[in-house]
């Protein structure tokens, strides 16, 4: 029977030791894992100690494309359903945990090489395996004159993080606009190449995006209609030196005059990259019955000082950045009281000569954030995010500053508002943070988030990517003429994979409803 949202009551246990021995013999006994600890470390790290409905049944991890292409086969033989991870780190949305519960987990991990690095063109051909962390230590390894983006994480997967919209913080920030030319296992089995890829051969499948006719690369994004098993990945040349530093401003209503100036600033060109904005409360009543450790004045400790702090990156000629930086200081003249801090380093600088609180905008992979807020909030810190789109204006940041602290307060939580600046839109991207060894507070942290998307889609606005408990209700907001979105990709997903196998449920996409999963 396909599987569709009607449906999805997940795989028996009987079911799931048959599936693990068909998928043993398939991949051997070091790709398939059904242990507690295995089944652990994939489902989400902050669900608590309540079941939570999203956990894996079983973990196998392919080593190569046609295991994955049989794994795939097997699975619809079996009718069960596959839950794809790359690396298995999307905390804060839920991890590897898969919407159905007791779904297999097909995580990638072990498809780890980097299979090509073009340094004349700026490229990485790379499977999901590989991680930031390791793709800085080959281009390090081979003194590569190419600078990576990364987000605050470097441990994932750069495939999965760009195929899930991820973002990281200089000129090539936008995880998804860096990818370029996919291979994928369909359903079938089909081995699909997109765009360049196509052509037998081709030396422009990782340097030029669209092919001949449609392009397809965006549809295996946030969706679950094949198998992603390689990408190309652009890179930017390493600069002569780069400036990294903050943008420091101490009032509350310095947030509007400050989105507006931003804004005209990565227009301008001035800035580059993904400036990021943190706001720092400061009113101690907004979290007076926040339960302690998640308490303000911790939260002050791990935040940088001021009401708003704007992370930038400069990147260039010396003689560009002196330019960019005379205009910076002319222009922040509108702000009474802003200040700006910069620290200039060689393009090639490493771990030792960068700041560490520079690394993520220097492009050096860390897990220092994690690290500091284990350290300040104990090793039961949970976070789970929230991360509406909304528009490049500074009246629409009071918003949802005003929304997250409200909303936080009357859940007993705090909650960091922090926002990705693009040319034309912001990405609100703030962490609620909750002990996940408290199952009440794990519940409150996710009503915290629903309701606060709910608020937002009554404003026009809804999450860039969400949970994977919320992903269905996200969806269905997604509700103009009709539903028409939704109603779309249900028909794509019928023709990708009729039997609705591939991560069913992933961003709200299911099978249609009904006997024919065509109609």
């Amino acid at each position: 029977m396909p599987i569709n949202a009607g449906n999805s009551i997940g795989p028996q246990a009987d079911a799931l030791a048959a599936a693990a021995a068909r998928f043993t013999a398939l991949l051997g006994s070091e790709g398939v894992h059904s242990d507690a600890g295995t089944l652990g470390e994939f489902s989400d790290p902050y669900a608590g100690p309540q079941p939570c409905g999203h956990r894996p049944g079983l973990v196998i991890q392919p080593a190569s494309t046609e295991e994955v292409r049989a794994a795939v086969l097997l699975a619809g033989e079996l009718g069960m359903p596959l839950w794809t991870s790359s690396m298995g780190r999307n905390f804060g949305y839920g991890g590897s945990s898969p919407v159905v519960d007791r779904s297999v987990v097909l995580n990638l991990r072990r498809m780890n090489r980097i299979i090509e690095i073009d340094a004349d063109q700026g490229f990485a051909r790379i499977e999901p395996g590989v991680s930031f962390a390791s793709l800085y230590d080959a281009l390090r390894a081979q003194d590569v004159p190419l600078m990576m983006s990364v987000p605050d994480l470097g441990w994932g997967s750069m495939i999965g993080n760009g195929l899930e919209h991820g973002y990281g913080y200089n000129v090539m920030g936008d995880h998804a606009s860096a990818l370029c030319g996919l291979e994928v296992v369909l359903a079938n089995g089909d081995v699909l190449r997109t765009g360049q890829g196509g052509l037998p051969g081709s030396p422009l499948w990782s340097c030029h995006r669209r092919g001949f006719g449609p392009s397809l690369d965006s549809l295996f994004m946030q969706s679950n209609f094949g198998v992603v098993t390689q990408a190309g990945v652009w890179l930017m040349p390493r600069p002569e030196a780069f400036m990294i530093g903050t943008i420091l401003c101490h009032r509350d209503e310095d947030i509007v005059p400050l989105v507006d100036l931003l804004r005209r600033l990565l227009r301008r060109g001035v800035l580059q990259g993904v400036p990021m904005i943190v706001g720092t409360p400061a009113d101690k009543g907004d979290y007076a019955a926040a339960q302690a450790p998640f308490t303000l004045a911790n939260l002050q400790q791990v935040l940088r000082p001021g009401r708003w702090n704007v992370r930038i990156g400069l990147y260039g000629d010396s003689d560009m950045l002196a330019a960019r930086r005379a205009v910076l200081d002319r222009e922040l003249a509108v702000i009474p009281g802003a200040e700006l801090e910069l620290r200039t380093y060689p393009g090639d600088a490493g771990p030792d000569e960068v700041e560490p609180r520079d690394y993520i905008s220097a492009g050096i992979p860390n897990r220092l954030l994690l690290e500091r807020l284990q350290a300040v909030f104990g090793p039961t810190f949970g976070h789970m995010d929230f991360s509406p789109v909304i528009p490049l204006k500074g009246e629409w940041a009071q918003k949802v500053d005003a929304l997250v602290r409200a909303t936080a307060a009357g859940h007993e939580l705090i909650a960091p508002v922090g926002f990705l600046v693009n040319e034309r839109s912001m990405v609100s991207a703030c962490m609620i943070m909750f002990d996940a060894s408290k199952a009440e507070r794990v519940e409150a942290a996710r009503d915290a988030v629903d309701a606060m998307y709910a608020t937002v889609a009554e404003w026009g606005c809804a999450p860039y990517r969400s949970h994977v408990a919320l992903a269905d209700s996200v969806a269905q907001r997604f509700s103009a003429n009709d539903h028409a979105y939704g109603r779309t990709v249900s028909r794509l997903k019928a023709a990708f994979d009729p039997a609705g196998i591939l991560s069913p449920g992933n961003h709200g996409i299911w099978l249609p409803s009904g006997a024919d999963p065509a109609q």
